[in-house]
């Protein structure tokens, strides 16, 4: 008798694996809204895949209101700023997802940082100190979760392990739908820059339990104001259901965005 494998092959499509690459890309802040995603053909040339799978990838992005698509000569694929309404959509019903992607996060950011501490290197301390400068300036939201996203990865590479390195940027793609909704508070940005500025330090001693500490409360108190504000998505979420039924309104919900990968992209910190 034949046992059945744990796993099936699936197959999928070279349009959904060109949307989730370039979904991937969008979340981990490589490309910013009001960004151009690179042409067609420079797709198919990184990517490895034909017009016809790029455009249905395109496609989808635009459908899921990822992206923008522009005709004309200065046309192309822009990245939208998520809507409010569509990024508290996109949230309905996660809970249980977003309760295990806090507890990956938990066992997997503070092992990278803790590994990170043994292994960095002096220019990526110097670095690390360059995204903390720069993200005490920065003003504009995106661009500050682009210096996160950064920050984050310097230190997953510096763990010289792969395994850490992919578990960190797949966490950040998946977590990525939380973060839109977080509110853009100085205060909370004050208080992220300070863990930001802790866990620096601690790298600096190269305790490896200091580091760990300090990346342990980091990944705690950004679980908690997501948390926070995933509660206030419910509750606009009851809110909104109970006026629907009393006004006889029928609010047509947009398919959850596909999983995601990594959209290959030079310039990113890899682990050696």
């Amino acid at each position: 008798m034949v046992k059945r494998l744990a796993q099936t092959p699936k197959s999928v499509r070279l349009g959904e694996q060109v949307a989730n690459l370039l979904l991937a890309a969008i979340r981990l802040q490589e490309y910013l809204p009001g960004q151009r995603l690179p042409s067609e053909r420079e797709l198919c040339l990184r990517l490895g895949v034909n017009r016809m799978a790029v455009r249905e990838g395109l496609r989808w992005l635009e459908h899921q209101q990822y992206i923008e698509i522009r005709r004309g000569r200065y046309g192309g694929a822009f990245v939208r700023a998520p809507a409010t309404e569509l990024a508290l959509e996109r949230l309905r019903g996660k809970a249980e997802h977003f309760r295990q992607v806090f507890e990956y996060r938990a066992a997997v950011e503070p092992l990278a940082a803790a590994l990170a501490a043994e292994r960095i290197t002096e220019p990526d301390i110097q670095r690390l100190r360059q995204l903390l400068q720069a993200e005490e300036r920065e003003g504009a939201r995106p661009r500050r979760r682009a210096l996160d996203v950064e920050f984050h990865e310097i230190i997953a590479a510096a763990s010289r392990n792969e395994f850490v390195f992919n578990a960190v940027r797949e966490i950040r793609i998946v977590l990525a739908p939380g973060l839109d909704i977080l509110p853009d508070s100085p205060q909370r940005r004050d208080e992220s820059h300070a863990e930001h500025v802790a866990i620096v330090r601690a790298l600096e001693t190269g305790s490896a339990s200091s580091t760990r500490e300090a990346m342990q409360h980091h990944v705690l108190e950004s679980e908690r104001m997501i948390r926070r504000a995933m509660l206030d998505v419910s509750a606009q979420s009851d809110t909104g259901a109970g006026s629907a039924q009393d006004e006889g309104t029928d609010h047509g919900r947009a398919r959850p965005p596909t999983h995601a990968r990594s959209l290959p992209r030079s310039g990113r910190p890899r682990p050696e």
